[in-house]
């Protein structure tokens, strides 16, 4: 979907008054995090121990580690299931079709809007082309357009 003009032009506008007042300055200077804080692979890995409560979002972590790194998942519920969840695979596999259903149906919506796009391109080249050709036509002298019959004549 195309953004109207008047909304584009406003929000140039706004923009441009945020940059100019200084609102945009310093937006990608944050302090880093400290190492103690970051999220990772082994953080997870080191979280999971018997007295840990488990939530969907652990499962969710789990699976975006695994896609990453393919092979997370299976060892986080291994361990899972050494320390006594029995049933983490079945919460995972919930997780993860869940996740995959959300994408599918995602992924059907952008390949729809591409097609889309693809479509209007097509027509848009076609249309070119018919405009070409017909300034190519214009531009020819007589003697050249009987020419041009006779060869299509002779193709068809």
């Amino acid at each position: 979907m195309r953004v109207p003009d008047d909304v584009f032009v406003q929000i140039c506008a706004e923009m441009d008054a945020a940059e100019q007042s200084g609102e945009l300055d310093g937006l990608f200077k944050g302090e880093p995090r400290a190492p103690d804080q970051q999220t990772d692979r082994e953080q997870l890995t080191r979280s999971l121990r018997p007295d840990v409560k488990l939530y969907k979002s652990t499962f969710k972590k789990i699976l975006c580690y695994d896609i990453t790194t393919p092979g997370f998942a299976e060892d986080a519920l291994t361990r899972l299931e050494i320390l006594g969840c029995s049933r983490a695979r079945e919460y995972y596999k919930a997780v993860r079709s869940e996740w995959q259903q959300e994408y599918d149906t995602q992924m059907k919506s952008v390949a729809h809007w591409y097609r889309g796009q693809c479509e209007n391109e097509f027509e848009n080249m076609k249309r070119k082309a018919v405009r070409e050709s017909r300034e190519d036509l214009k531009k020819m002298s007589n003697s050249e357009l009987l020419t041009y019959l006779e060869n299509l004549i002779a193709e068809a």
